[in-house]
């Protein structure tokens, strides 16, 4: 599930009030609360495992959570290890309340990829081709995008496996 889909998704919460979710909070690469405002409002921190989601709205079990982790802000900028600028942070994929990957414009990079502050930084460790990987002259996979499963995946079925990994170094 994408982390932009929940901004504003209607909750039916604690005590059976209608909500709306504000912010997200994460401790890590763990979602660990979300802050709701209900009509009046006002706003209840819950903790994020409290919540179920269906495809329009969610529903909140009780209990409080505590004031901890960093809001997930979108938008901020994103710079690879050498400090070049790779765009803004259009979104971020979470499984269950784990998050798993950050979504810059098209490209994918693993959350344990990155640090997350006043900006993105991509690590080092995370595997980017440095050049385009190209069959007969056709461009398969363009510079700059991380090399990803789903893109390693591509580059095999395209016959270039070893010429994309070979691009990350």
């Amino acid at each position: 599930m994408k982390l932009s889909t929940l901004f504003g998704k209607e909750v039916t919460g604690p005590a059976g009030k209608k909500c709306y979710i504000l912010s997200v909070y994460a401790d890590g690469d763990k979602l660990c609360r979300a802050v709701l405002a209900d009509a009046g409002e006002k706003e209840i921190s819950v903790n994020f495992k409290n919540l179920s989601f269906t495809k329009n709205s969610a529903v909140c079990g009780e209990g409080e959570a505590p004031a901890s982790g960093q809001p997930l802000r979108l938008g901020k900028p994103v710079f690879d290890y050498e400090g070049n600028y790779l765009g803004v942070l259009t979104d971020m994929s979470f499984e269950k309340d784990a998050l798993t990957f950050a979504h810059v414009g098209s490209a994918k990079f693993s959350v344990g990829d990155i640090v997350y502050g006043d900006a993105v930084i991509v690590k080092n460790s995370a595997r980017i081709l440095k050049s385009s990987v190209k069959k007969n002259g056709k461009v398969i996979i363009r510079r700059g995008t991380p090399l990803t499963p789903d893109v390693a995946e591509r580059a095999r079925k395209h016959g270039e496996y070893v010429q994309t990994n070979l691009k990350t170094i």
